[in-house]
């Protein structure tokens, strides 16, 4: 069967489908070759940097921690006091001390536990100062079996991820012996807060990347799922076989098959035989087939594993991806090419005869040969041509009549055109009146919103040595200062509430309302109790806000109450904490984790009220979260809450105007030209003497 005889339409799809099923066949496969090679590749090396960069990340701080540790036991003072507990001379040295330690430690804590005694002390960030035992470790209780397993099995140190049902935390502890003439007589260490190591040291954003640490057992010390880590386990020494217990927070019993747990277990010889080295494999961790690299930290008798999903992490780029895209574009060349030779051959070169047939035509030369007419769409392109001919004239006739009639069609469109013209710009004139209407109402709240907001002038009237630094994101705040006069003193209080800009500004109403109701109702002496009668006003008040809106509002508060008569002051908090500095000194008490008047909030929630006696020259703080989150231009980080208490503990005795002026210095030149994300609210106060 002769396909030249077909028609013109047949002809041109045969020729492109013959073209693509020549091009695109090894295109297809040829890049898909490139890809998945570029793909093993690149994810393999993207595992192994990765897991030495965090190996490196982990290293550096815990191997500090770790040997401060060590220098914190082996303390002169220490000693003599573990051998002579009951001196009070030996005791108050060493606790004097241990504050430098605790100062120097990350987690800000240390404990120390005397062997003979059985006594433990701990004093850290979240626990009044005491120079007591908080308790006494039993043998009997398998809370207490951490300080017996590791003071019997381990000579040094371990680090051991475990919950003190006592102090009610879970730490990262780093445990460290303390000897004397050969004997060991206690054991002093200090704890990382569990949730901050795995934000600092394993959260990860980069999808289909998991990075956990392994003790040399395998059992989990680390993982971004809390549920995995087997805790206590760093308190026994490394065994050939462990419990049936400790088996479930192995990662080999997270792998698919005994055949995958052995390939780990020659990995991690492997990779403590050869320190610094990476050791890769794969091995299917949860229902998929993902690629596993690990290291080997021997400071810490530690493995750094990152599992890496090749379907999910995004790993190709640069020099494969340009092999790629200059294959694909190779294909696509001659598969251009194949198709114009294919189009000039069947299509082309008939259609330029004929052109050259009509414009002989066009010139008078009527005694021309036409091409010849075929089966196909060109040869009834040629019989109709001759006949096109004599239509011509009559077709020119006509068209000239209707390019008049077009012409004056559109001379009406334009009439038309030029009077919407002036009515859009009659609507634009009158959506900027509009406009400025409601940024005059948004003024106008504004004015309101000051004249229930305390400021500078109402707070030194109630406190003369305070100050008040207040920037909003936009022209209303979500931010708010309140004060009262009290009975024996004032009180005292900043309001975050939902949102920034009109909602928030609204919110702040309805709160400073709530808050006023409640204080006029029930006093203003319990704080806590204060916090629960708002919680449940703003909730009633917000009781008809539609449920199934995305975002529900209510705010975070800290409130302060301060008795003249027992120097005392008296604080609660949602959410908001509450900084105080003395001799250098500044410390926090953090707010209860629980907000106020939302749909989801405890109107029954107990609050902790927390009393601090004041002393001489001590300075008081409330912040809100729009300080410590604010980006930097120069860091792309926030400021953070670790670095604002430093700046405030240089701040010393510096008058209240000198501090804000400092505060805002710091904050403006943090900020830089990064837009600020929310609203700023600080409150300094040193309360009269």
């Amino acid at each position: 069967m002769n396909i030249f005889n077909r028609n013109l339409r047949t002809k041109s799809m045969l020729a492109l489908v013959v073209a693509c099923l020549v091009a695109l066949a090894p295109m297809i496969f040829i890049g898909w070759q490139v890809l998945e090679r570029g793909k093993a590749h690149f994810g393999r090396a993207y595992a192994e940097n990765f897991t030495l960069l965090k190996a490196q990340k982990i290293k550096e701080p815990v191997s500090r921690e770790l040997a401060l540790a060590q220098r914190f036991a082996d303390s002169v003072l220490l000693l003599r006091w573990l051998k002579d507990p009951d001196s009070a001379g030996t005791r108050s040295s060493f606790f004097q001390e241990a504050d430098g330690y605790q100062e120097a430690f990350q987690g800000g804590n240390y404990f120390v536990v005397n062997r003979e005694t059985l006594a433990y002390y701990f004093n850290g960030p979240d626990k009044a100062y005491s120079q007591e035992p908080r308790y006494s470790l039993d043998p009997d209780k398998a809370e207490d079996s951490w300080f017996f397993s590791t003071i019997e099995e381990f000579d040094t140190h371990t680090i051991n991820v475990n919950p003190d049902v006592h102090l009610g935390n879970v730490q990262v502890w780093i445990n460290v012996m303390i000897w004397n003439k050969g004997r060991k007589i206690g054991m002093a260490g200090t704890g990382l807060e569990l949730s901050d190591f795995l934000q600092e040291f394993i959260a990860v954003e980069e999808p289909g990347v998991t990075p956990m640490i392994l003790d040399s057992k395998g059992l989990i010390q680390a993982h971004p799922d809390e549920r995995l880590i087997a805790y206590g386990s760093g308190a026994e020494a490394d065994k050939q076989k462990t419990s049936g217990q400790d088996q479930a927070f192995s990662l080999q019993k997270q792998l698919s098959g005994s055949d995958q747990a052995q390939r780990l277990e020659r990995a991690m010889q492997r990779a403590r035989k050869n320190p610094g080295k990476v050791q890769t494999f794969w091995a299917g961790l949860n229902g998929k087939k993902q690629l596993l690299a690990l290291t080997w930290i021997p400071e810490l008798n530690w493995n750094v594993v990152t599992a890496v999903d090749l379907q999910a992490v995004q790993v190709l780029e640069g020099a494969r991806v340009s092999m790629a895209v200059a294959a694909l574009v190779v294909m696509l060349v001659l598969l251009l090419l194949l198709f114009s030779y294919g189009v000039d051959r069947i299509v082309l070169r008939p259609l330029n005869k004929l052109h050259q047939s009509a414009t002989a035509l066009a010139r008078g030369e009527y005694d021309v040969s036409l091409p010849s007419a075929g089966p196909d769409e060109l040869g009834d392109l040629t019989r109709a041509f001759s006949g096109m001919v004599k239509e011509i004239k009559s077709h020119t006739r006509e068209l000239e009549d209707k390019v008049r009639e077009r012409t004056c069609e559109l001379e009406e469109k334009s009439t038309q055109l030029e009077q919407a013209k002036e009515k859009a710009e009659e609507a634009s004139q009158a959506k900027t009146e509009v406009l400025d209407k409601v940024m005059e109402s948004i003024h106008y709240a504004q004015t309101i919103q000051q004249a229930i907001l305390t400021g500078e002038e109402q707070l030194r009237a109630l406190v003369p040595e305070s100050f008040c630094l207040w920037r909003p994101k936009d022209v209303i705040s979500g931010d708010m200062v309140w004060s009262r006069r009290h009975r024996d003193g004032f009180a005292l209080a900043v309001l975050d509430c939902t949102g920034h800009g009109v909602p928030g500004g609204v919110m702040t109403m309805a709160a400073v309302s709530a808050l006023d109701r409640v204080a006029s109702a029930t006093g203003i002496d319990d704080p806590a109790r204060v916090q629960q009668e708002v919680s449940r006003v703003v909730q009633k008040m917000l009781s008809n806000q539609d449920a199934s809106r995305f975002s529900e509002d209510g705010l975070d508060m800290g409130l302060c109450v301060y008795c003249h008569s027992t120097r005392s002051l008296v604080f609660a908090g949602s959410r908001l904490s509450l900084f105080y500095g003395h001799n250098g000194q500044l410390a926090e008490i953090k707010g209860d984790r629980q907000s106020l008047g939302y749909r989801s909030s405890d109107p029954d929630f107990p609050f902790q009220t927390h009393t601090v006696d004041v002393q001489e020259k001590m300075v008081f703080y409330l912040a809100t979260d729009g300080l410590f989150d604010q980006i930097g231009q120069e860091t792309g980080l926030p400021l953070g809450k670790k670095r604002l208490r430093s700046f405030l503990s240089s701040l010393g005795e510096k008058p209240m105007q000198d501090q804000k002026t400092a505060l805002l210095e710091i904050f403006e030149k943090h900020q830089g030209d990064e837009e600020q994300r929310d609203d700023v609210t600080v409150l300094g106060f040193h309360p009269a003497p």
